[in-house]
Parts: structure tokens; sequence; C-alpha cells
């Protein structure tokens, strides 16, 4: 294991093998990095909507999104344990269970999903920004993306002492907001009939919840390896597995149950009104930096992965180049999503899980059960990519949100959302089904 390099100095490593002597860092940069990440403002809205939207009451929101946290939470345990014994980032990892060929759709999916998360939080990040000194919403989103993509260039170090130093800023900040927001609560507000029907009532609306909550966590799935591939191969799986649990349980938690806690008493509107409605004019300017904070402390993992999934993908550009890239794409859609961000919000949130949730089932069986994935170049089509294709194909049905309802959920709209589940649990099994056959193949032949 080498001296870490300086954080400013330029990242060079692309999405290659971390090589042993390549290896710095401490386990313990896992939890701060993840904590930055998720105590800021788009982690509120996601809570927001269990209440605000969907209509459950408070006590029915908290146990929705402790159970949607805990699943998500245990998920990125699992990836992240992987970096340091592979040392490579996680879309370089599935080659091995989807093919050379096979694992681009899901790099590309993913590059999207980069520049796309980047524009949801630099929305929340422009809204603060006019609050706090009325700058027009296209300045506002220019002077972010520069801010953001300058850290992601340099790369990885930086983006870990960033990640170090912001993490207990916004949790100072939003332990305040905290005590004002749960001392104003309105905790025996029912549950609201009329939103509850949109969602096909009470159940529909809970599930849901737990689908958006999930797939929030989901959404930083496909990053998880890219910051700890550096940890020395010494690192505990333990360990890792552990902070990292902890990290994303603990802060999606907390932000989300203060959101929903908020939109008991503040409109779904403006996404900064849940607390500038709320806190005296001196508090309400420490949240609206915490904002501008927290989208810093998510978007640069969102350009710098975003980066490595577009190296993944093919493009021939030195890592910082395809960091450039993916922020000019992310302040187009940032320009172009400003408007209902509620809606949108929703339904990107669904989006993205599609794919993701039977990505991670491949992935996670594969990681467990093969010990080549990283050795040779794997064949351009792998049953992991059918395994995949399949269980989107067959969760279809079960879709339900704005933007498509599928038969399913058309029917039954009491069982909410059950997409990301059964995407999950159909890619496992077909994917198990193709190891099991594969190993009877081997030996029969041996």
């Amino acid at each position: 294991m080498t001296t870490p390099a300086p954080s400013w100095s330029l990242e060079r490593k692309g999405i290659e093998v971390v090589s042993e002597a390549e290896r710095q860092g401490r386990v313990g940069s896992v939890f701060t990095l993840w904590v930055g990440a998720n105590v800021e403002f788009a982690t509120l809205t996601t809570g927001a909507l269990a209440t605000g939207l969907f209509g459950l009451s408070f006590w029915q929101a908290l146990l929705a999104l402790g159970i949607g946290n805990l699943l998500g939470a245990v998920l990125m345990g699992v990836l992240s344990s992987y970096g340091p014994r592979i040392g490579l980032p996680q879309l370089m990892q599935s080659r091995r269970a989807f093919g050379s060929w096979g694992n681009r759709l899901p790099a590309l999916l993913n590059f999207i999903g980069g520049f796309s998360w980047f524009a949801v939080n630099t929305v929340l990040g422009a809204f603060a920004l006019d609050w706090l000194f009325g700058f027009p919403f296209a300045l506002s989103v220019a002077i972010l993306t520069l801010a953001q993509g300058f850290i992601a260039v340099i790369g990885h170090n930086l983006i870990h002492a960033i990640e170090r130093y912001l993490a207990w800023i916004l949790v100072a900040i939003f332990l305040v907001v905290s005590v004002y927001g749960f001392s104003h609560t309105d905790f025996a507000l029912p549950a609201q009939l009329k939103a509850l029907s949109s969602f096909g009532g009470l159940s529909g609306a809970f599930i849901l919840t737990i689908a958006v909550t999930f797939s929030y966590l989901l959404g930083w799935m496909p990053y998880a390896s890219d910051y700890t591939r550096y940890l020395p191969s010494s690192a505990r799986s333990a360990q890792v597995f552990s902070l990292t649990f902890w990290s994303n349980f603990l802060a999606c938690l907390w932000i989300e149950v203060l959101g929903a806690a908020l939109a008991t008493i503040a409109p779904l509107s403006v996404p900064t009104d849940l607390v500038t409605h709320l806190l005296p004019h001196l508090l309400g300017v420490l949240a609206m930096l915490a904002v501008i904070l927290g989208t810093v402390t998510a978007n640069v993992l969102n350009i710098y992965s975003g980066a490595l999934s577009s190296l993944a993908l093919g493009l021939r550009l030195p890592r910082w180049g395809a960091a450039v890239v993916v922020s000019c794409f992310g302040l187009l859609i940032s320009l172009l999503a400003g408007q209902n961000y509620y809606g949108n919000y929703e339904s990107f949130l669904f989006l993205l899980g599609y794919w993701t949730a039977p990505w991670v089932a491949v992935v996670i069986l594969h990681l467990y059960f093969s010990r080549s994935s990283s050795a040779g170049e794997p064949s351009r089509f792998r049953w992991g990519f059918w395994a995949w294709l399949i269980g989107i194909a067959l969760s279809v049905p079960f879709m339900n949100q704005s933007l498509y309802t599928g038969p399913f959920a058309a029917s039954h709209p009491g069982f909410g959302d059950l997409t990301y589940f059964v995407s999950f649990l159909v890619a496992a099994l077909v994917y198990w089904f193709g190891l099991r056959r594969s190993a009877a193949l081997s030996a029969s032949a041996s």
C-alpha cells in the first residue's frame, strides 16, 4: 500500500484494476462518504413524498421508510464490500456476469442515471441559491455545475476529503432543523383518505413508500465499489459492510423521517418550502446553505461514477474528460427539469429502480459464487445479461407510476408497485438456475 496521494492531485486511474501498490485510504472514510452523500435535501424530499403526496400518517410513513431503508442498506453494504477484494469499479465487476457487450447496456443506463441524478440534486440547489441570493435559475445551475464538476474531475481522493468535512457540517445543520421540525410536527395527523385513494388505498401507498425509499438507495448501488476499490485488499469485508450499511441506513432514515414530519405541516409546492416556512430566518439561511452543500456532496458522486460508467460503455476519454462530459449533460438536464419537481422526481425514482434491482440481484449472486470477477476477457453475452432482461420483462405488469401502469397494478392498486421486488427475485432465480446448469455441465464434461 502506498502513501495516499494529496487530495488535490488529479486522479489518473480510469476503470482498470487498482493494483496492490496503488491501494490507499482508511476504511472509516466509507462512513463519512455515505453520510455526506445522504444527509441532504433530495433525501428529505424522498421522505416528504410519504405524507405529503401519498397521504400516509407520520407513523405509517415511519414504518414504511424503515423497511425500505433496511433492504437498501443491506444490499449497499454487500456490494461495497467487494471493492477492496476486486479493485474494480462496480460496473466493471458486472462484466463477468453480463459479458463484454451485455454489460454495455447497464453501463449506458448508469451513465444516464449519473447525470439525471445530477439534475435532480442541482435543481434543489438552484432553488436554495434563488432563496438566498435571488439568482436566476440558469445562473444557479451553472455555478453549482462548475463547483461539482471541478471536484469530480480531480477525482477519488478529493471526493473523499470533501465528503469527510462536509458530512459533519451537514449533520450539525440538520440536527438543528430536526429539533425545530419534530417540535412542530403534527404527529396526530391522520392518513389523508383523498390522497390514499389515488395510490390504491393504505396498502398501495404504504408499498409505494417502501418502493420509493428502496429506489433511492438503489440509485447508489451501481456506484458502491467505486469508493472502496482503493482500500487495501486486507480490509475486512465485515467492517466495510458494517460502515456502509450503518451510514446509509441511519442517514437516510433520519433525513427521510424528517421530511415526512415536515410534510405534515408544510405544502409540497416548492421543495425548499419544507424548511423555509418553518424555521426562523437565520436558521433558514443555514438550512439553505445545507441544501447547497448537500447538492455538492451527492453530485460529485453522480459525476464521478457516471464518468466511470461511460468508460465502461466504451467512451475513449481519460476519466477526467468523461467527468466533464457528464457535467455538461447534467447541466442541460437541470435546465429542463426545474418545473413540476415532485412529479418528475417520483417518476424518475421509479424508472431508475426498474433496471437497477434485477442488475443488483445478478451482480450479488455472481460475486458470491464466482472466483473470476476480474480475470480474463468475458464472452460478449453471458447468462447474467439474459437473466437481467427476463427479470425486467416479467416485472412490467407490476409497474405502477405516472408514466406507465402495468395490468396487474391497474387491476390490484392495493399492492402498490411491486416491480423492484419481482424483478429482483426473478433475475436472481433465473441467474441461479443458469449457474447450477453451468456447474452441472462442467461436472459432466469432466
